[in-house]
């Protein structure tokens, strides 16, 4: 067993451990029984206290020694009865590790840790969340709503829907609830007071899921998140530092089926037949400011920045923030271009990763070719030299484009959401620009207005290659 695969299993036992906040004769057994079998010594504990529930459930899910996921389960289903009892707090971390480690459940999802002091609901919350609207699964939630909030509630859990909170916001008076956001920001003016008040109302998940979660929050695993269920599922202690805990279930047409089975699951392993159900609900003329409900409000008080649309404008070179009156300092053309090339890209990115294999050598130099094709065209437009164009195949060319490209955006003051408007590395090794296409606008020789980006001719001569 590698020595990352011991440091893991650790972490994961001490969880479990500390999940109930009470340590007794019966855990200390079992847990000196466990580092024996795992072989995990005082070096493999501290270590372990530097890596996240999140950092360790991966580390697992990617091992390739045979049987480590079955026997981890088996030991800390073992664990969590050990003291004869099993508490919610183990309960639900028994949940992320079933829908994880156990295959035959039909659960697909992961396990997220972020700092606490980042975003913190309630322990047991259930949260829907999507990068874009689904009709479909939202069709499922508008159909089944009841069924879902009491099959959950049932079990202990406290279901929360977007769209349900904000029509319960649209059912009040506008004049109360902007005396109500008046009340929270005293400083706010009438008219920024007027604005969040329609953004707020016109909120969506998808919108919610990107500006809150994702930028403000920087839980950027969420970014391209496909509808699922965001459960809290605990705290523990990274370090010196608190992190909470979330299990990530992606849910699709069999979403009511898919609910059932986790709230058997989570039942059938309390062992009090007495569960503590949730009955909170915003009413009339209510609104709860705790939790979940005011870190959704405080993105509307707090952010004062503001979304700026970009301007590529090749002829003069530049590439422009309208709503901040700023151009980016110190970029050369290759990487104006090159910030171009990601915004034409889109979704799609640019991903350079060779592949380890011959059999993808093919696919490979292909899109290489393809990409170096499509920053040639925009290098031209924004005055270069076609022949002298950059090669971003060269790593050593490539990166310092690169490095140069993301200072430079991360030093404009006043974005919000500025992790949009800067390059992002997915999972995948590809980089992504995640600003909405609507924001960005070309200006072309002789139109006095700019137009769209997938409108432009810049962009029509890019993507046609």
């Amino acid at each position: 067993m590698l020595q990352k695969e011991k440091v893991a299993i650790a972490r994961i036992f001490a969880d479990i451990v500390k999940a109930d906040r009470i340590i007794d004769a019966g855990e200390m057994r079992c847990w000196r029984g466990l580092c024996e079998k795992y072989d995990i010594d005082n070096t493999i504990r501290v270590k372990a206290r530097e890596v996240s529930f999140a950092e360790a459930l991966t580390v697992i899910c990617s091992s390739n020694m045979k049987g480590i996921r079955d026997d981890l389960l088996g030991d800390c289903k073992a664990m969590t009865l050990s003291d004869g009892y099993c508490a919610q707090s183990e309960a639900l971390l028994m949940i992320a590790l079933i829908a994880l480690l156990d295959p035959s459940k039909g659960f697909k999802g992961e396990v997220i840790s972020v700092p606490l002091s980042t975003f913190n609901i309630d322990i047991a919350t259930v949260l829907y969340i999507e990068n874009g609207y689904d009709e479909e699964v939202n069709g499922i939630i508008g159909d089944n709503y009841r069924i879902i909030f009491k099959e959950l509630q049932l079990a202990g859990f406290h279901f929360i829907y977007i769209p349900r909170i904000i029509d319960h916001y649209r059912s009040t008076s506008p004049e109360l609830f902007k005396d109500i956001l008046s009340f929270l920001a005293p400083a706010m003016s009438d008219e920024n007071i007027d604005k969040n008040f329609r953004a707020l109302m016109n909120m969506t998940t998808g919108e919610f899921c990107k500006d809150l979660l994702c930028n403000k929050c920087g839980i950027t695993e969420l970014r391209n998140t496909k509808p699922s269920l965001l459960i809290k599922i605990g705290n523990s202690y990274v370090g010196e530092d608190q992190y909470a805990n979330y299990l990530k279930l992606e849910v699709a047409e069999d979403m009511v089926t898919t609910i059932q089975q986790l709230a058997d699951l989570y039942t059938d392993m309390m062992s009090s037949d007495t569960l503590v159900v949730n009955t909170s609900e915003e009413r009339d003329s209510q609104f709860h400011f705790h939790g979940f409900y005011k870190q959704l409000l405080d993105i509307f008080l707090v952010a004062r920045d503001k979304r700026s649309s970009i301007l590529l404008n090749p002829y003069k070179q530049e590439v422009f923030f309208p709503e901040l009156d700023a151009i980016p300092a110190g970029l050369h053309r290759k990487e104006r271009a090159l910030y171009a090339l990601m915004l034409c890209q889109g979704k799609e990115g640019l991903n350079f990763k060779s592949p380890r294999t011959a059999a993808g050598m093919k696919e490979y130099k292909e899109r290489m070719k393809r990409i170096q094709e499509r920053y040639a065209v925009i290098y031209e437009m924004f005055g270069g030299e076609k022949d002298k164009t950059p090669d971003l195949g060269i790593d050593s060319i490539r990166r310092p484009i690169f490095s140069c490209l993301k200072g430079s955006i991360k030093k404009l003051k006043g974005l919000y959401n500025p992790d949009d408007y800067n390059i992002t590395k997915e999972k995948d090794d590809t980089f992504t620009v995640h600003v909405d296409p609507s924001l960005v606008f070309v200006r072309e020789l002789g139109e006095e207005a700019a137009v769209p980006l997938r409108a432009s001719k810049l962009y029509r001569r890019c993507m046609e290659i």
